[in-house]
């Protein structure tokens, strides 16, 4: 399971938009066929995946940290990743997430570098059991020029509609460190990919009754 750097990049402006929803400004309307609502976010993340096989397993890992700005503070968070597969089998050994608020996360406002320390408790994905906590040390440096990126979606059911765009500044980047749990690194060697981005994101959600 690789994942590749196109798929990343629209699945990191997803996040954003998501991570925008819970912690910038909202706006919400209130009409006679429902309501609509707005939500505006600028802010600066990053990302990185790394995949690699020892033996017949592979292992696959995602790290992102975000910073954003809310009513004049920063607001920070972190999510990692970590899935493992037997190639020879086909089976699934891990499929487990987390993520915290609790975090030290610096980025150059020039997209030039990045660093983040957190511990964040883990949890599989399919049963929801906490089965482990990872300390989570990794450093982002750009290994390109700013390029701009829009990413647009449009999505309706009966029940809402849902209009987004995001406008980002992004640096092609290298990670590198480590994601511990205390007996295994799940990182030791560099990203596959990594990115450090300065994105600003709408999106309007328009639900009816």
């Amino acid at each position: 399971m690789k994942i590749t750097r196109v798929t990343c990049c629209l699945f990191i402006l997803l996040l954003s938009l998501v991570a925008f929803a819970f912690t910038t400004n909202v706006t919400k309307a209130h009409a006679a066929s429902g309501n609509t609502i707005v939500f505006k976010g600028h802010g600066l993340h990053v990302e990185s995946g790394f995949d690699y096989i020892n033996g017949s397993i592979e292992t696959t890992v995602y790290v992102d940290a975000f910073q954003n700005k809310v009513h004049n503070q920063i607001v920070s968070t972190a999510d990692v990743f970590i899935g493992q597969v037997d190639l020879l089998t086909n089976k699934t050994i891990m499929d487990a997430s987390g993520g915290t608020s609790s975090l030290a996360f610096q980025i150059d406002k020039t997209l030039l570098s990045a660093s983040l320390s957190a511990i964040m408790p883990v949890f599989d994905n399919q049963t929801g059991q906490k089965l482990f906590d990872v300390t989570v040390n990794m450093t982002w440096t750009s290994t390109s020029d700013i390029y701009h990126q829009n990413f647009t979606q449009h999505y309706h059911t009966q029940g809402f509609t849902i209009n987004s765009h995001s406008n980002a500044d992004i640096r092609d980047a290298t990670a590198s460190g480590t994601v511990f749990d205390g007996t295994t690194n799940y990182t030791p060697y560099p990203s596959m990919f990594a990115q450090i981005v300065s994105a600003k994101s709408v999106q309007v959600t328009i639900t009816r009754n």
